[in-house]
């Protein structure tokens, strides 16, 4: 086993009979198998000093970091919490082999891996520099985890499996989120009894007392669930609902005053939450809102989760993982995490951080103007499925960007108007051979051209070259490399919040990526004649 300290690692020379080989020595594991695979993997890519600065060259020789970042993949992988996986860890020895750690050594406190956890997203245990970091907006792609992702990488290019010069592909899946969403009276309720507690946390008690008494509802520092009414009597839901809403914009007015952050994030969430669900008729009158507000936040105990669509039929609420993917190795190159609710393509500057391939295909909703133009600034062309042009698609209208104007195939010519608005007169275009099959109700041939239109021209074309064609058909690979991703950072999330939901899948990935190397590695040696 190894044992970290902040001089060295180093390996015991002697062994015991608790190590995980001699204790397995009567039945041993099949060569190839997966813990024989992860074991030898991660010896090689999660060694001990990969994580020296993590910790402080003062106190206890820590817990091995390389046994716990096992460990935490692992459970991760087979949906166990803390203390199912350190039960797995003692009685399992499979479990041992793979993490590399003797029988005596298997006894820890579940909140060792808390810790671990802290480690990872902020590269320290000390709440005051945690309390910092997250008012200053820590990023993933500065957490410590990253960069055990970005070694993996380092690994497959060393194994020749990686190359900057290889295209890759980029989509998304969703992930559910792990906290319950919440109708508009729990969402009030409890929105409500955050300001509540809140404000007591920064007042005296006196005063707290006093905004208390001027509510209409009693039940915010007795119970934590929505009131019980009657709820299928309307003129009770409607008297509760002015209940709540009267209360919120009684504590808005009281503790305006109140300067700590705390309060300050709590106000504004309220505020949040009635303005999305509620409206208030002229007669005063509170009523749930028709339809869904946009970005609507739909759980106050997980407030970064949102409503989203895979299709017009596959809706879901929680997060997407946007993943690019090297097709012939089926590696993944980076990941980014996004609200349910967010458009695809405002994870692709996230992905290009990670990752500069000079050809990233993916979806239209990853390839939008402005999405196109910084990436090729970058050095990276993205493409995209596109139909072949038919003889009078938009393409085939000359654009003149100096003189904003546009030709179409018979040589008619028209302006660009406000907001790339271009419209052929329709007499001219009646008087037209072409108007059959370019304009056949004979009222105009409109257009609209866009934001680096020319450029969105270029790589459209580029898109329908049969070179790239064949790029474009490997998009089945991705979908299996989605799915073995999804098989180690599971389809739904294990702790709230966009932060920890995004640890949870840099570590899926992670553990995807060394999977894949184990495999190759297996196979190169069982080629060679040896055993892994």
């Amino acid at each position: 086993m190894t044992t970290f300290s902040s001089r060295r690692a180093s390996r015991r020379a002697q062994r015991t009979i608790f190590d995980p080989e001699l204790v397995m020595a009567s039945r041993p594991l099949k060569p190839g198998s997966f813990p024989v695979r992860f074991r030898a993997i991660c010896d090689e890519v999660l060694p001990d000093k990969l994580f020296a600065d993590l910790y402080s060259g003062f106190g206890r020789p820590p817990v091995s970091p390389s046994l716990l970042m096992r460990l935490h993949l692992l459970m991760i992988r087979d949906g166990c919490g803390d203390e199912a996986a350190l039960e797995n860890l003692l009685y399992d020895e499979r479990w041992r082999y793979m993490c590399n750690v003797p029988l005596p050594e298997c006894i820890m406190h579940p909140t060792t891996l808390h810790y671990f956890r802290l480690r990872l997203l902020f590269g320290t245990i000390d709440r005051g520099e945690i309390a910092r970091l997250k008012e200053e907006g820590i990023r993933l792609r500065e957490a410590p985890i990253q960069r055990i992702f970005e070694e993996t990488k380092r690994v497959a290019v060393r194994m020749g499996l990686l190359s900057p010069e290889q295209a890759q592909y980029i989509d998304s899946t969703h992930i559910l989120g792990a906290a319950a969403v919440q109708d508009t009276f729990r969402l009030l309720f409890q929105g409500l009894r955050q300001v509540v507690r809140a404000y007591g946390e920064a007042v005296a008690p006196e005063t707290q007392q006093e905004v208390l008494a001027a509510l209409r509802r009693s039940e915010y520092t007795t119970d934590h669930r929505k009131p019980e009414i009657d709820w299928r009597d309307a003129e009770a839901r409607s008297a509760l609902l002015g209940d709540l809403v009267q209360d919120a914009a009684t504590l808005l007015t009281a503790c305006e005053g109140a300067a700590t952050p705390g309060v300050r994030e709590a106000l504004a969430q309220l505020q949040r939450l009635v303005a999305q669900d509620v409206e208030v008729s002229e007669e005063g009158q509170a009523k749930i809102r028709q339809g869904v507000a946009k970005d609507r936040q739909c759980s106050v105990v997980d407030p970064e989760m949102r409503h989203g669509r895979k299709s017009s039929s596959h809706r879901f609420t929680g997060y997407k993982a946007h993943l690019a993917v090297e097709p012939s190795s089926g590696l993944l190159t980076a990941i980014a995490t996004t609200e349910g609710s967010r458009y695809d393509g405002d994870a692709t500057p996230e992905i290009l951080e990670q990752t500069s391939p000079p050809v990233l295909g993916g979806d239209n909703a990853y390839a939008g103007p402005e999405q196109r133009a910084d990436a090729v600034a970058q050095g990276t062309v993205i493409l995209t499925p596109t139909a072949a042009a038919t003889p009078y698609h938009k393409d085939n209208f000359a654009l003149d960007e100096e003189a904003k104007t546009v030709t179409c195939p018979a040589g008619a010519t028209a302006p660009i108007g406000k907001g790339g608005k271009v419209k052929f007169p329709a007499k001219t275009c009646r008087a037209c051979p072409c108007q059959g099959d370019c304009n056949p109700g004979g009222k105009g041939r409109t257009l609209t051209i866009g934001a680096h239109e020319q450029l969105q021209r270029d790589l459209r074309a580029l898109a329908r070259s049969e070179e790239y064609q064949d790029f474009l058909r490997l998009r089945c690979v991705v979908e299996h490399a989605i799915a073995r991703f999804i098989r180690w950072a599971g389809r739904k999330g294990r702790y709230f919040g966009k932060l920890k939901t995004a640890l949870q899948m840099v570590c899926g990935a992670i553990g995807h990526n060394l999977d894949r190397l184990g495999r190759v590695r297996a196979r190169r040696l069982a080629r060679a004649g040896e055993t892994a």
